[in-house]
C-alpha cells in the first residue's frame, strides 16, 4: 500500500505541491490557496491518510506544466512515434514521463513560463465516428430531435493539449503516479527552457488537423455579394505568395498543401501549413503576428498583411487592385 503521506513529503522538498483524491479521482480538500502558498507538514500528514491518490498542481510558484498526449483519440497509431522523432533528444531527457489510465502519456515539466490550458493540436472526426455520434443521439429519446445537429457539431478530437495556469494565480491539477491506473515511465520533473517550451508548442501544434476559420466580422460592411472583394480575393487571391513575400519560406510541398518555416530565427522544422485545396493558413507558431490553431482564408491573410488587421484599409487596396469589380 502507497504511503501518501511521505510521498507529497518528498513532492514538497522538491518545490512541488500535490493535493489527496479520493477514488473518483475528485480532491478531498479545497487546494486552491496552496497553488500560491506550500502546504505545511503538519497538512500533509493529516490530508494524506487514507487517501486514494494524489494529483499535481499545476502554474503558481511551482510553474509546473503537463503535455497530455491523448492516443485514444488517435486513428492512426503512431502519434506518440511521429512526435518523439520530432522533439529533440535535449527536450526529452528534461520530462517526467507517465502513462495514463486510457494508454495515453503525460509529459511533465517546469519553466518560467507556464500559461493557462491549451489545446494545440486536434483531428478531423471521420465520417463514420459523426455517423455513431448520430446513432447514439437518435436512439436516446431525449435527444432524437437534435441527433443531426449533435452529429454535425461533432467536427474534432483532440490529440494534444495542455494542463497549466499562471504564475500567482490558479491553475489546475493532473492525477499522477502511484495513483491508480498512473504508471511512471521514466525521468525527472526537470525545467525546460522559455525557449525549449516555445519549440515544443509548436512542435506540437504542427499535428494539428482542425482550426475553426478565422472571423473578420468587420468585411462584410464593406461589400456584399460579387462586389465584395473580399470574397473575390478568396477566389482569385494568391495568399501564398503573400506570405513568401513577407519572408515566410517554404520548407516542404506536396500536392496538397505548403509547410511554411516563419521569418527570423527558429529551431523548429516548420511553423504553418497552408492547405491547397481550401486556402487556409493554419499557423503553429506563438512568435508571429498570427494567431494559433485558427484557420486564415485568403481575404483574413490579407488584412494581416497588407494592412495591419485594418479591414477597411484593406478593403481599399484591394479595390485598387481590381477586386470586387
Amino acid at each position: 500500500m502507497n504511503n501518501y503521506v511521505n510521498l507529497a513529503l518528498a513532492y514538497k522538498s522538491e518545490g512541488f505541491t500535490v493535493i489527496p483524491v479520493n477514488s473518483n479521482k475528485i480532491p478531498t480538500i479545497n487546494w486552491t490557496k496552496y497553488q500560491k502558498e506550500p502546504m505545511s507538514d503538519e497538512d500533509i500528514k493529516r490530508y494524506f491518510k487514507n487517501v486514494h491518490g494524489l494529483a499535481m498542481l499545476t502554474g503558481g510558484k511551482s510553474q509546473v506544466e503537463c503535455l497530455d498526449i491523448d492516443l485514444k483519440n488517435c486513428n492512426t497509431g503512431d502519434l506518440i512515434d511521429r512526435l518523439k522523432a520530432e522533439v529533440p533528444k535535449s527536450i526529452m531527457k528534461k520530462m517526467w514521463v507517465q502513462r495514463t489510465p486510457s494508454g495515453g502519456y503525460h509529459w511533465i515539466f517546469r519553466c518560467d513560463k507556464v500559461e493557462p490550458n491549451q489545446k494545440l493540436a486536434n483531428r478531423v472526426t471521420s465520417a463514420e465516428e459523426k455517423h455513431s455520434v448520430y446513432i447514439e443521439h437518435f436512439n436516446n429519446i431525449k435527444t432524437r430531435k437534435n441527433a443531426l445537429k449533435i452529429a454535425s457539431q461533432y467536427k474534432s478530437l483532440v490529440l494534444l493539449e495542455t494542463r497549466g495556469g499562471e504564475e500567482d494565480k490558479s491553475g489546475g491539477y493532473f492525477l499522477v503516479a502511484p495513483t491508480k491506473g498512473y504508471e511512471k515511465v521514466y525521468g525527472k520533473l526537470s525545467e525546460i527552457s522559455i525557449e525549449e517550451r516555445d519549440q515544443l508548442m509548436t512542435i506540437c501544434r504542427s499535428f494539428n488537423e482542425y482550426s475553426e476559420p478565422k472571423k473578420n466580422n468587420g468585411t462584410f460592411k464593406y461589400g456584399h455579394g460579387e462586389s465584395n472583394p473580399f470574397d473575390d480575393f478568396n477566389e482569385r487571391g494568391d495568399s501564398l505568395s503573400l506570405l513568401l513575400d513577407a519572408g515566410w519560406t517554404s520548407v516542404y510541398e506536396n500536392e496538397s498543401s505548403v509547410r511554411l518555416k516563419r521569418p527570423g530565427s527558429t529551431h523548429s522544422k516548420s511553423s504553418a501549413l497552408f492547405d491547397k485545396d481550401s486556402k487556409i493558413f493554419n499557423v503553429f507558431s506563438s512568435s508571429t503576428d498570427f494567431d494559433t490553431n485558427t484557420g486564415y482564408n485568403p481575404a483574413s491573410v490579407f488584412i494581416k498583411i497588407e494592412a495591419d488587421d485594418d479591414t477597411q484599409l484593406a478593403y481599399q487596396k484591394l479595390k485598387k487592385l481590381g477586386y470586387g469589380g
